[in-house]
């Protein structure tokens, strides 16, 4: 399938800069990833910036433990996008575009994405009916138990934020789909324009002494600009309908062809939570708001950083897969290699220019230091980001076979994690850091690697 001419035609850049792009493999893809990832760094920085001025030292505990409690809608989505994408692009590798919403080509590959939008949908609607449940009576509990803010200042503002989240988890499906069919970059645009918005609207409310209230802009945003851009896209009436003289049924099962891919992914990715989001709860819970705050701040920029230099993996997730599909062995590793050096190459650039810019800035700023953690916790930090960059590359390769490898290696550093957290609390904040970066690096990275292996060396 050619995604490329999915593509919106733009204005041409110039030639230094068409060269540039050439040489740092930048497409049309990349270049949206890219815009809307590095947007989030920018938006997070200015964020960050505003927080301690607007915000308590306690209510900023508050604002970065709502989102690291929120990251367990991964038990609701349970890998089923990630599959999608996949599943999607294995069967779009079959089919040709033939204008920017319809598709042509072999019937039972066209009828294997309508089975997937409905499967997919269904799935996704309980999924955020149980997570809205779950998230509104778990969290108001464990906020109650542990936190030291008045219930009128945060409930409310819990309510409707566990609401717009439950939102995006029952859309997502149709995004992971739309990314699978070769529009990583027009999910991108969406996306930059959502956080735009949303971080626009959140800082007014900062600056306008909105408190709390303030996090609930960007994932509100996102829920709205969602549905609209969906209902333009009309998605199951973008691959025709069942000929007539058609008895070939190629509907995906979720018991045959969805599950047996999903559990294994649904393992990895529950896993997920406790190795990123789980030790903010347990710095909140032992440590307090205050540390819980700085914690969260330090996580949450090197996650952007990271996720900024995975965009040159993530936005050709789809191609690997349809070089996979095609038996193109050769065009897969090639490409590979190359997205790999660049993604980890920008992750540690990115590392090193943040942590001079707080050793420098700290001089100038003090306020905002004195909000982040401390300088050996944040180099502890970028190692961490720059080793799961790495596994982040090495297990999109390895998952675009259609298969989930990394299922026993995500619940011994989840296992890690948990008891590492707990055990390390006591000592600080620094040794939770050490603790969590030494699982990155000497375990879950050297194993990540030994699987890859025997995936690269297929012939």
């Amino acid at each position: 399938m050619n995604v490329e001419s999915s593509a919106p035609r733009t204005m041409q850049p110039s030639r230094p800069l068409v060269n540039l792009m050439r040489l740092a493999g930048i497409d049309f893809h990349i270049l949206q990833t890219l815009l809307q990832r590095s947007w989030a760094i920018l938006a997070g920085g200015m964020t960050a910036l505003l927080i301690p001025s607007f915000l308590s030292p306690l209510q900023q505990g508050y604002y970065f433990t709502f989102s690291a409690v929120l990251a367990a809608q991964i038990f609701f989505e349970l890998g089923l996008n990630h599959v999608l994408v996949q599943l999607t692009s294995h069967a779009a590798a079959h089919l040709q575009r033939i204008s920017k919403t319809d598709f042509d080509g072999d019937f039972r590959w066209r009828n294997a994405i309508i089975s997937l939008l409905a499967l997919s949908s269904k799935w996704n609607s309980l999924m955020a009916s149980l997570f809205f449940t779950t998230m509104l009576l778990g969290g108001s509990w464990f906020f109650i138990e542990t936190g030291t803010l008045p219930m009128s200042q945060w409930l409310t503002v819990w309510v409707l934020l566990v609401f717009a989240f439950a939102i995006n988890l029952a859309l997502s499906s149709r995004l992971a789909i739309c990314e699978g069919l070769g529009e990583v970059g027009q999910v991108a645009q969406l996306r930059l324009g959502q956080s735009i918005i949303g971080y626009s609207i959140l800082w007014l409310l900062l600056v306008y002494g909105a408190g709390l209230w303030a996090i609930v802009a960007v994932p509100l945003t996102n829920a709205v600009g969602t549905l609209w851009w969906l209902s333009q896209r009309r998605l199951s009436k973008s691959f025709g309908m069942r000929p007539a003289n058609s008895t070939v049924d190629s509907s995906y099962s979720s018991v045959r062809d969805v599950f047996p891919l999903q559990w294994r992914i649904a393992i990895s990715w529950v896993s997920g939570f406790f190795i990123f989001s789980f030790l903010t709860p347990v710095v909140f819970a032992k440590l307090g708001a205050i540390e819980a705050g700085k914690f969260g701040l330090g996580m949450t920029i090197f996650t952007a950083i990271s996720t900024v230099g995975m965009s040159w993996i993530s936005a050709k997730i789809p191609v690997f897969s349809g070089h996979i599909a095609r038996q193109e062995r050769s065009q897969l590793n090639s490409l590979f290699y190359i997205q790999a050096t660049r993604a980890v190459g920008v992750t540690s650039l990115c590392s090193a220019i943040f942590l001079v810019v707080v050793q420098l800035g700290g001089h100038f700023a003090p306020m905002f230091l004195d909000r982040l953690p401390s300088m050996s916790s944040l180099f502890l930090l970028a190692m961490a980001a720059i080793g799961n960059c790495a596994i982040f590359a090495l297990a999109a390769y390895m998952r675009a076979h259609q298969e989930e490898p990394m299922g026993l290696v995500s619940i011994t550093s989840a296992l890690l994690s948990i008891s590492s957290g707990f055990l390390t609390a006591p000592v600080g904040m620094t040794a939770i850091l050490a603790a969590y970066s030494g699982i990155i690096l000497f375990v879950v990275l050297p194993w990540t690697l030994l699987l890859f292996l025997r995936y690269w060396r297929q012939d």
